[in-house]
């Protein structure tokens, strides 16, 4: 079975396309692509929980500021194991349905900033896939910049003046190395997809890179927009 991981950008159309493979994830599923419901009680379209485990423990994210303010130390300590074992079981659902991909997306995955970040995340999948690929889609700077920086105002959350945070948004932060990300995603997984943002429909332009043509009127699904 072949995996994919879609890590985002963040801004670049994520919310949209996780709640288009939601609305189509029984047809999706008779075409071949699996794409899992919920991991460990979490009913997200979001795999937010990847991020979360993929994180070395003293580096921090959105999702895990937000974990933290509702869940105990025991959920962290047990993760590991827990999130093993949910992944395994949908590719367990994965093959029963006959699928031969599985895609698993959450925008925070761009937040791993290092090759064992991203080669503990791959792990989790290698058990079950020959081919673990990774789909990630790039807009321009100044504009991404601009756009994260009101989403995590909207969240209220403070900008950082540490260089390593994901809360850095200096125009040197390592959020807009895009050719070091680039070079990071080629050393770690077996295919690299890159997309240009679409601010028209970025739907259709994932789904097209995915092999799946989209259903419907996508260029109308925007959701999560901060402009």
């Amino acid at each position: 079975m072949k995996t994919l991981v879609h890590i985002g950008q963040h801004k670049t159309g994520t919310t949209s396309i996780q709640h288009y493979l939601r609305e189509h994830r029984d047809t999706l599923m008779e075409a071949g692509l699996y794409v899992p419901d919920s991991l460990l009680g979490f009913d997200n379209p979001s795999h937010f929980l990847l991020n979360v485990y993929a994180l070395d423990e003293d580096r921090d994210s959105t999702a895990k500021t937000r974990l933290r303010e509702f869940l105990d130390a025991d959920f962290f300590a047990t993760l590991d194991r827990r999130l093993a074992a949910a992944v395994a079981e949908h590719y367990q659902k994965a093959m029963d349905a006959g699928c031969e991909e599985i895609l698993w997306t959450n925008e925070g995955l761009y937040l791993l900033d290092s090759e064992a970040e991203y080669q503990r995340l791959k792990q989790l999948f290698a058990l079950y896939s020959d081919q673990v690929g990774c789909i990630c889609c790039f807009r321009e700077r100044e504009s991404y910049r601009q756009s994260y920086t009101r989403q995590l105002e909207s969240l209220e959350l403070p900008l950082s003046d540490d260089p390593r945070s994901y809360r850095y948004l200096e125009p040197d932060s390592w959020l807009f190395d895009y050719d070091r990300k680039k070079t990071l995603l080629a050393t770690v997984f077996d295919e690299v997809i890159i997309l240009d943002y679409d601010a028209g429909d970025m739907v259709k332009v994932f789904m097209a890179a995915l092999g799946y043509p989209a259903e419907g009127d996508t260029a109308s699904l925007r959701l999560n927009t901060s402009e």
